[in-house]
Order: C-alpha cells, then sequence, then structure tokens
C-alpha cells in the first residue's frame, strides 16, 4: 500500500464508467430534488451543494454523527416532507459517492427547468383569460354607455360630421 492510498479519501477515488445512479439512488434523487423544486429552494440548494461538493464524503460521514437527531425528528420530516429516517440513510450512503453530488444537481435543475416550463405556461394562460376578460368588461360599458346617452360612438360621430 503506497502513501497516496494510505490517505485517500474514500469515494475520492473516480468511478471508471460507472457515473450514472442506480433506479434507487435515482428515485431518490428525484424526490429530494422535486421537494426542493416544490418549496422554492433551488438557487439556495444549488449553491450549497456546489459549495459542499468538494466536502461531499465529509459531509456524509457528519451525517452519521447526525443520526441520533435526525431519529429524534424523524416523524416530524415525514409529516412535514414526506422523507422517512430510511431515506435519511440512503442519502447518507449517497453522498459517499462523488458523482453522485453532480447527479443531485442535475437533477434538481431538469426539475427547475420543468416548473420554470409548467410556470411560463400558466402565465401566458392567465394573461389570455385577462385579456378576454377586459375585452368582455370593455364591450359592456361601451353597450351601457350607448344605451344610456343614446347616440353614436365618438369615432363614429366624428366620421359622420366629416363627410
Amino acid at each position: 500500500m503506497s502513501h497516496k492510498e494510505f490517505f485517500e479519501i474514500p469515494g475520492s477515488r473516480k468511478p471508471d464508467d460507472d457515473t450514472s445512479a442506480t433506479p434507487e439512488e435515482q428515485e431518490l434523487l428525484d424526490r429530494v430534488a422535486k421537494l426542493i423544486v416544490r418549496k422554492g429552494l433551488t438557487i439556495p440548494a444549488i449553491m450549497f451543494f456546489e459549495t459542499v461538493k468538494p466536502l461531499n464524503w465529509i459531509s456524509s460521514q457528519g451525517m452519521i454523527v447526525a443520526e441520533p437527531f435526525v431519529w429524534g425528528i424523524s416523524p416530524v420530516l415525514n409529516a412535514m416532507f414526506g422523507l422517512k429516517h430510511e431515506d435519511y440513510l440512503k442519502f447518507q450512503r449517497l453522498l459517499e459517492k462523488r458523482h453522485n453530488m453532480e447527479n443531485l444537481l442535475l437533477t434538481i435543475e431538469k426539475f427547475d427547468a420543468e416548473a420554470k416550463i409548467k410556470e411560463d405556461e400558466i402565465k401566458k394562460r392567465f394573461k389570455a383569460e385577462r385579456k378576454e376578460i377586459r375585452a368582455k368588461r370593455k364591450e359592456k360599458l361601451r353597450k351601457f354607455f350607448r344605451k344610456v346617452f343614446g347616440r353614436e360612438q365618438a369615432s363614429d360621430y366624428h366620421d359622420h360630421i366629416n363627410k
């Protein structure tokens, strides 16, 4: 064993070609990413994970230290976020592999882009509905004033005089 192997941080060795997550890991990454996007924490989460990306193995070991506390608040996490204690342990093991941090960031960005597209579609539809409501309201007012004052529109009146 060389001194490089002795002082090597576990998880820091780049995998050969296996940077994709297993289906179980990807399912957990999807759930965490959807939770982050749904709560509107995309930018802070990306900044946080990009900052601690080099420390992913140390972060996973810190999660082991914090496990007794998480075990105590596990019912609260399950009620508020739908995360179980088993998910916490899976996420801790997931963080031990360096490529999973990048996979998490890509998953967050993917779901954020999907949410942005949906939000834009909703805004366009809402804007079209408001425009239609304004047009109907304007037409009602026009009919009301025609009925009340019993005369033509101002533009029609000016056209009639100019002839």
